[in-house]
């Protein structure tokens, strides 16, 4: 099968460059459901400190004209007061030129400016001025209408067992109450407290345990499977392929069990690599004897690529309940089957 074949490509060929897309970047503020972590993204790209000296005297009269200092002003707080970074870039009317991205980012005025960077400057589009027939939307007006959703077949009043993948999406809109956790990383609430005893039970045997990646935003995964898909058109492949090639390593939004708070990246402290050498640490091996106990279970099994659609990985553990886990983890199965099953 086409699809079994092309699986296969991507384990082959991200094996070692996973981490890349899946290594979390430093936290900016408080984690919503609407905001992508700004502050660790490079946006030197579409800055101009000339222009934004020009632009802003309060800006300057407040903290000089040294550039550096005029460029952190508006990753950390300009961007989000809809500071102009540069003549050549302007997020409103990126933002108004293109209802698909609307679609997608709703109010969320980093994601705008990292689409640009990534993708949107490279198609062409432009950011500059407004295209004809399109007039000038407020971000104001996205926060009341809210994001698009995305169509979607499941049930979050089962929240436990929300089945999330490539054929069933939820809405990008969908933001679960998150608390810190681990590492600066967050988790469902009701998640939270069992991950940390999960932790500290591991240490307690000599095992350190290490939380990669817990919660994202929809605007974070759309980031990192945009990320993603130009890894691999980089490598030559055609933009269907790469989307699709990218989709079995990082969800594209909407499709990604990170943005219900349920699942976490975790590795072994000494080696926080997500590669498939994972498997040979201590950390996996406890947590994989032990998960069930918790709640968890192995997301993404080795052999099991054409069940889930996602490569094998070592480190994704999903939050389903210990009952659900006991019985998935004891009979080798995955959660689509599970679901599948029992009618859920």
């Amino acid at each position: 099968m086409v699809r079994k074949k092309l699986i296969k490509i991507a384990a082959a060929v991200v094996s070692a460059a996973i981490l890349a897309a899946a290594t979390p970047m430093s936290s900016f503020g408080v984690l919503t459901g609407t905001q992508v972590e700004a502050a660790a993204f490079d946006y030197h790209m579409v800055f101009d400190a000339t222009f934004y000296a020009q632009a802003y005297p309060d800006v300057v009269a407040a903290i000089g004209t040294d550039a550096e200092s005029l460029y952190q002003h508006y990753v950390n707080s300009g961007m989000l007061e809809g500071r102009q970074p540069s003549a050549l870039f302007n997020a409103q009317i990126y933002m108004s030129n293109y209802e698909d991205l609307q679609a997608v980012y709703g109010n969320n005025i980093a994601a705008y400016v990292q689409h640009y960077i990534l993708v949107g400057s490279a198609e062409g589009r432009v950011a500059d001025h407004l295209l004809p027939g399109k007039s000038l939307v407020s971000f104001d007006a996205l926060t009341a209408t809210g994001v698009t959703p995305a169509s979607t077949s499941v049930d979050l009043s089962t929240w436990n067992l929300v089945l999330v993948n490539h054929e069933h999406p939820i809405s990008t809109a969908y933001a679960p109450e998150v608390t810190l956790c681990a590492n600066g990383e967050y988790m469902h609430k009701d998640v939270t407290p069992i991950v940390k005893q999960m932790i500290a039970d591991a240490k307690a045997q000599g095992i350190n345990l290490y939380l990669v990646s817990g919660y994202r935003s929809s605007s974070r995964q759309t980031y990192l499977y945009n990320r993603k898909v130009n890894y691999y058109k980089r490598l030559g492949y055609s933009q269907a392929d790469s989307e699709y090639l990218a989709a079995t390593v990082v969800n594209p939004p909407g499709q990604s069990e990170h943005q219900t708070g349920l699942c976490m990246d975790i590795t072994d402290a000494g080696y926080t690599s997500l590669t498939e050498d994972q498997e040979n640490t201590a950390g996996y091996k406890w947590v994989l004897e032990h998960c069930a106990e918790y709640g968890f279970i192995l997301r993404y099994p080795k052999g099991r690529e054409d069940v889930t659609g996602i490569i094998y990985e070592p480190w994704h553990f999903r939050y389903v309940g210990v009952d659900a886990a006991t019985e998935i983890m004891s009979r080798g199965i995955t959660l689509e089957e599970y679901i599948a099953e029992n009618s859920l």
